[in-house]
């Protein structure tokens, strides 16, 4: 866990290690009432296997205006997918920087509520990988 805010505040955080994982807890802060609608924003970093080539964030209660971005610039991507399994009325909206572009990256968001057990998976492609295919057809 890198950033908290609520409600567009910046909030400590407190990290325990356990067993069986870690915990974050972070506080809403002084100004939230009790009864009070909050936002929630938060960046983590993650390291995933360099063959595994998915990261799944699945969503596990109502929420409400998801938005998830990867950056992936300078870690060998040649190609960034996305695949959306929101439950949602409507399609959520892309915004995709190619691996060529300077600082490549691909945002997935949805304004409006989205129902639990949906979510949205990142799946790429290695440069090297690319070059592998080419090299076996020649």
């Amino acid at each position: 866990m890198v950033q908290v805010a609520v409600n567009g505040k910046a909030q400590s955080i407190r990290r325990s290690v356990r067993k069986e994982g870690q915990v974050f807890t972070v506080g809403l802060g002084s100004d939230v009432k009790t009864g009070e609608p909050v936002t929630v924003s938060y960046t983590y970093r993650v390291l995933v296997q360099q063959h595994g080539h998915v990261l799944h964030l699945d969503l596990a209660q109502p929420t409400k205006d998801f938005r998830a971005e990867l950056w992936y610039g300078d870690c060998g991507i040649r190609y960034m997918n996305v695949l959306d399994y929101l439950s949602a009325p409507r399609q959520p909206r892309y915004t995709q920087h190619p691996a060529s572009d300077p600082s490549p990256s691909v945002e997935v968001a949805y304004e409006g509520w989205t129902f639990p057990k949906g979510g949205v998976a990142f799946v790429w492609v290695l440069e090297r990988e690319m070059q592998t295919v080419t090299s076996r057809q020649k």
